[in-house]
């Protein structure tokens, strides 16, 4: 099971996403944009997960004792790879959660990416953008999102297209 831990949001954060999006798939030349119902803020890749390790992830979930956040997305930037994102402002509960989820998952024997996190909501992959075009690194229109905490998702493909469901304990 490929799984991941992330911050889901409601469908009216999604769709004040969906302009950013659009604007961005308007001038691209190629690129995978992605679906709106995947929208979400990732904390934590866990990659390939055996099916009996899900207690240890809800566990490390829970001990993590992430609140619901309030975020303020007002940047957009890109990774190397044509990797799109929208970025919140600073938010050190985000940090803090984040590290802790980190450490409870560590504890738990999983093994995470080494790099620095940086909070981020991808739109799209291998984006080439068109000639000439330089997105603003500023939303127009900053973008308000509550996320009731952190959920367990599945990533996986249904009829050909990814979805990233949540899991329960």
């Amino acid at each position: 099971m490929r799984l991941f831990i992330g911050l889901p949001f409601p469908h009216q954060v999604r769709r004040d996403i969906l302009p950013v999006q659009k604007q961005l798939q308007k001038n691209a030349v190629k690129g995978n944009f992605t679906a709106v119902g995947n929208f979400h803020l990732t904390l934590s890749f866990l990659g390939e997960v055996e099916e009996e390790r899900l207690p240890a992830a809800f566990a490390a979930l829970d001990a993590a004792a992430i609140p619901p956040l309030d975020l303020l997305f007002d940047r957009l930037g890109h990774f190397e790879g044509g990797i799109w994102y929208i970025a919140p402002t600073s938010c050190p509960l985000l940090r803090r959660g984040q590290a802790n989820l980190a450490a409870a998952l560590t504890g738990r024997g999983f093994s995470l990416d080494p790099r620095p996190y940086i909070p981020h909501l991808t739109i799209g992959r291998k984006i080439l953008l068109r000639e000439g075009y330089a997105p603003p690194q500023t939303l127009g229109h900053p973008i308000p999102a509550r996320s009731e905490g952190p959920r367990l998702f599945l990533s996986h493909r249904v009829e050909g297209e990814l979805r990233y469901d949540i899991l329960s304990p």
